[in-house]
């Protein structure tokens, strides 16, 4: 008897439980289940362990993306990717001296002519669009690991930002962004997911406001435009929108049908490889069809919370319609304000952003600026030149110095400092673990030895 009560007070030692040191007010109640949702939410994404084939799959897409950020940093890359970077800078030197040579109104810049306080709005304008693009990132990661990584948030969309910049067709940053964020401790399958999410909801953003935009320009075009400048811009613009749309519908219609979606990229990879375009057949495909995998798996994730995708769709519209709202703001800073005017600049902006999409220069290189030229010139004059430099420094030169910039910091000091952090928060992890070891132990311990006075004082 005496045996069976000890083994009882034993287990009751065992399962013994620390208190919480709980406060009766609402506000400190509301504080403590929020702590319980995310502690649950972060035991179910601990929990939530991949299969070996889900694993293996993650790992070959990480050493494909790696593979990428080896070869584009390679030696004969950076050389295309500085002479890409001169020929921009020659092309905008080009268009100055075509100016000047052409033009009877060009304009040189004199400061004192220039409305410096629409500048700086066209820079808060750049300013927020960075934080929209930001925070869109921040809330991936956050929603994944229930952690907040300004810093790798940040971090990661610049250099995004810098190698689209770089490559042709805007499309070589993901690589760099899936390898930054995995340096950073993000989980495998959550890097991955981020540039791509990033993609689809930033292309379905950008294809229904330059959808308005075209139809508007249609329905009311500009009277100062000549014919022949109306009929090329919107020749290029309508080209660049379907080539766009087919882009994403193809990949809607894959996600939704899979058998008739591998026979679709099977017919469209043979009629390429015939025509000597593309070589290996059997790459091709393989890469093509985990892409549209991985675009269900994240169509899926994204179905399970409406919320998450409208507001995803929220971020990535305001940050094109506040990048079509800058040459306004240019117009002004060099013209005066005229209100009538802003829709009209808005509907070009579009069109020159739908002009440059198919360009395979990098930044849409020589078009964005051609268009702009025909476009905007009629109402800037001999200042057009200053509104191009100014307009590019805001859609595509400051994310090149921006991206510099991180890359520069974090080869001299930011990959340090982070292995030291990280080194530190372990270090902190373990004294806390050791410390609440200590302090479970001597609960235990209390317990025990009130359990032994009580028995004592029942058996006297």
């Amino acid at each position: 008897m005496a045996k069976k009560k000890d083994q009882e007070n034993a287990k009751l030692v065992e399962n013994v439980e620390i208190p919480a040191n709980s406060q009766h007010n609402l506000f400190s109640r509301l504080v403590s289940k929020r702590k319980q949702r995310k502690e649950k939410k972060l035991e179910q994404i601990e929990k939530q362990l991949q299969t070996e084939e889900q694993s293996e799959k993650v790992e070959v897409r990480l050493e494909e993306a790696n593979k990428e950020v080896k070869k584009s940093g390679g030696k004969k890359q950076k050389i295309t990717n500085i002479v890409f970077f001169i020929f921009n800078i020659g092309l905008v030197v080009g268009i100055l001296l075509w100016n000047i040579l052409s033009s009877e109104d060009f304009t040189p810049l004199r400061l004192a002519d220039i409305n410096l306080s629409y500048v700086l709005l066209c820079l808060l304008f750049l300013a927020l669009i960075m934080y929209a693009d930001v925070l869109t990132v921040h809330r991936m990661i956050y929603r994944k690991t229930m952690r907040s990584r300004w810093g790798s948030s940040y971090k990661s969309t610049g250099i995004l930002r810098y190698y689209d910049a770089v490559t042709p067709m805007n499309s070589g940053g993901q690589a760099f962004m899936v390898a930054y964020l995995t340096g950073r401790d993000i989980p495998g399958s959550t890097s991955l997911s981020i540039p791509m999410s990033k993609l689809v909801f930033q292309n379905i953003s950008w294809l229904i406001i330059t959808f308005v935009c075209l139809i508007v320009s249609f329905i009311n075009p500009s009277q100062l435009i000549s014919d022949e400048t109306r009929i090329a811009v919107a020749t290029l613009s309508v080209i660049g929108f379907l080539l766009a749309l087919f882009v994403i519908v193809f990949i809607l219609f894959m996600s939704l049908s899979k058998t008739v979606g591998q026979k679709m990229v099977s017919w469209g990879l043979k009629a390429l490889v015939k025509l000597r375009i593309l070589r290996n057949y059997d790459k091709h495909y393989a890469k093509v069809m985990s892409f549209i995998e991985d675009y269900q798996a994240i169509m899926k994730d994204f179905s399970k919370s409406k919320l998450e995708v409208i507001y995803q769709l929220i971020l990535h519209s305001s940050r094109t319609i506040l990048l079509f709202c800058i040459p306004f703001f240019i117009y002004c800073a060099f013209m005066g304000f005229d209100g009538t005017k802003f829709g009209e600049f808005f509907v070009f902006t579009a069109l020159v952003d739908l002009s440059a999409s198919f360009i395979p220069l990098p930044g849409g290189t020589g078009m964005n600026e051609i268009t702009f030229q025909a476009l905007f010139s009629v109402y800037l004059g001999g200042n057009t030149f200053w509104a191009i430099l100014l307009w590019r420094f805001c859609s595509y030169y400051f994310y090149l110095i921006q991206g510099i910039g991180i890359l520069s910091y974090d080869t001299l000091y930011g990959n340090k400092k982070y292995r030291w952090i990280k080194a530190k928060l372990a270090l902190q992890k373990e004294s806390q673990d050791f410390k609440k070891i200590q302090i479970e132990n001597f609960r235990r311990e209390r317990t025990k030895r009130r359990i032994k006075q009580k028995n004592s004082k029942n058996q006297e």
